[in-house]
């Protein structure tokens, strides 16, 4: 488990308060915590030797809460690439100065929720191949090779609700109720546990990054 260490973050603040647009988004329903998923994807770098090597990867890391609802710690629950892995901590090492409990939202204080970084390299032709492939399946009536490529998908992002809940209606359309209905209750956990996933995808070599978050209010 990581410590939480207090950083002083100037320009970072400057940042923030000196944007029309993040200023406008902070005054919005929770935009705070909108803003604070923007200084993390501004923090989040693909590294350079995974992009060389057309690297794709997630770090999923666990942010523990106090009854008060500040961060206390974190610690890494998921990880391939070291280097995607220090991105990711410096990213929320940047951002961790900025957050407020009412963030949460909602949310239960005192709970441990996900923080998802999906680095991801794309073919900018075909960014939903395997999707398409599988939905294919499905209109062409043959959902059992439509479940294996969901199967992979799921395996590959576990931390994806979109492919549970393909699978999920794929398994609904062959029979497998129970199984159909675990994908449903952990896509509906996921969306509960996750406090923001950050996208850093790169088509060729243009990369944009994506923040997805999941509160409820």
């Amino acid at each position: 488990m990581r410590p939480i260490r207090l950083l002083i973050l100037i320009f970072t603040a400057s940042f923030i308060f000196s944007s029309p647009v993040l200023a406008q988004e902070a005054q919005a329903s929770n935009g705070a915590l909108k803003v604070w998923e923007k200084v993390l994807a501004s923090h989040t770098r693909y590294p350079t030797a995974d992009l060389r090597a057309r690297k794709s990867g997630f770090i999923i890391l666990d942010i523990n809460f106090d009854e008060e609802g500040n961060i206390s710690s974190y610690e890494i629950a998921e990880t391939k690439y070291k280097e995607m892995q220090k991105s990711a901590e410096t990213a929320l090492e940047n951002a961790l100065e900025l957050w407020k409990p009412e963030m949460l939202g909602d949310r239960n204080r005192d709970e441990t929720y996900q923080l998802i970084f999906n680095f991801e390299m794309i073919d900018a032709n075909t960014p939903d191949e395997a999707i398409e492939a599988a939905t294919k399946y499905i209109y062409k009536g043959k959902p059992e090779k439509a479940l294996k490529i969901a199967d992979r998908l799921v395996t590959q992002k576990p931390f994806e609700p979109t492919y549970l809940e393909l699978r999920s209606q794929i398994n609904r359309q062959l029979g497998n109720e129970e199984a159909a209905t675990a994908d449903l209750l952990e896509n509906q956990r996921l969306q509960e546990k996750t406090l923001a996933k950050i996208d850093i995808k790169v088509f060729g070599v243009v990369s944009t990054r994506v923040v997805q978050g999941t509160v409820n209010f």
